[in-house]
């Protein structure tokens, strides 16, 4: 463990799918662990961005962050810019791959570290710091893990999957309290990029003759030793009108038009 480290860790608030109560996000209570683990609470710098209660953030009070600091944004503006001018000079910055119940882009931290100019890492499970060094294990598909060192100042994205084993405590979310700050750098919604809404449209269903065929035949079909199978038909041979007469054949015999 070390404690020389300034670490910051962003938080967001989640809601239940089901019953839409406040409840912390997989990934950002996985950073917060993980900055724990690196750092003891008191020396954690635990932030959130946008309008955020304190009923909202109290699963991550009572995971061990004393206090949290929210950074309120005027006009629900972008957060982006708030966070860059706070984290600027911190050396390592935690926060989960991707929110629950926001937008859930997974952009912030590819953005936080474009915007400061230094390496990211994502889905990481765990980390270890020596001196300004840290070595990271890191999630990959099929039960798969690598072992990575970065240099700091760095970003960490962190895996949901990631090791949690803090116990949420009443007294400490008791205990915890919830700071806002108004931020000094944001942007207007007239500078922000405009949406266009359009209502979803469905899909067109492919034109294709269903045919009826047992177990066995499709499998055959699928490997390629069916030689009786029904198929399509190649026509090179002909005029134009045979060609579409044989097209049209195939139409109506499999009912596909109705002239």
């Amino acid at each position: 463990m070390t404690t020389t480290l300034r670490i910051a860790v962003l938080v967001s608030p989640a809601r239940h799918p089901v019953s839409g109560q406040p409840v912390r996000s997989a990934c950002d209570a996985a950073a917060l662990e993980l900055g724990c683990r690196l750092a003891p609470p008191e020396r954690l710098k635990v932030l959130s961005a946008g309008m955020a209660s304190k009923e909202s953030l109290d699963d991550y009070l009572g995971l061990g962050a004393e206090t949290i600091e929210v950074l309120t944004v005027a006009d629900n503006g972008d957060v982006l810019p708030a966070l860059l001018a706070r984290l600027k000079d911190y050396d390592l910055v935690l926060c989960g791959m991707r929110s629950d119940g926001q937008s859930a882009s997974g952009m912030l931290p590819y953005l936080l570290a474009e915007g400061l100019q230094v390496p990211l890492v994502g889905d990481v499970l765990e980390a270890a710091a020596r001196g300004r060094t840290l070595t990271v294990r890191q999630f990959l598909p099929k039960g798969m893990r690598r072992r990575l060192e970065v240099s700091l100042p760095a970003v960490l994205a962190v895996h949901a999957r990631a090791t949690r084993t803090r116990q949420y405590a009443y007294a400490r979310a008791v205990a915890g309290r919830v700071s806002y700050v108004a931020a000094a750098v944001g942007v207007s919604p007239a500078a922000a990029p405009a949406w266009q809404l359009e209502p979803a449209t469905r899909r067109p269903r492919p034109l294709k003759a269903a045919v009826a065929q047992s177990g066995h035949s499709r499998m055959m079909g699928a490997i390629g030793g069916d030689s009786g199978a029904r198929g399509g038909q190649v026509v090179k041979q002909g005029s134009a009108e045979q060609k579409a007469q044989i097209l049209l054949d195939y139409l109506r015999e499999h009912r596909l038009v109705d002239f």
